[in-house]
């Protein structure tokens, strides 16, 4: 993703649908949500455009429950609290 730790950590409330999590380092794990889910971070190399630098996070998500509907619909709501609007 290119985006700044601290703003995704800013975001990630409402892209897990306000569940309650804990941050420790590059992991951060649900705290009673169900589906229950880990998110982990890796700071990679920015992206330069001209003089224009873009952080650049790489995030692993695993979401623990047999069921592919409600992993996906996990990711859907997710993916949604991150997307910006465009042109």
């Amino acid at each position: 993703m290119t985006i700044a730790r601290a703003d995704f950590l800013r975001l990630l409330p409402v892209a897990v649908g306000g569940a309650a999590f804990a941050v420790a380092a590059d992991a951060i794990e649900s705290r009673d949500a169900t589906p229950a889910w880990r998110i982990t971070l890796s700071d990679r190399p920015a992206r330069a455009f001209g003089p224009l630098a873009l952080p650049v996070l790489a995030v692993r998500i695993a979401v623990d429950d047999p069921d592919p509907a409600i992993r996906q619909a996990f990711l859907d709501r997710f993916h949604r609290g991150f997307q910006r609007a465009g042109g």
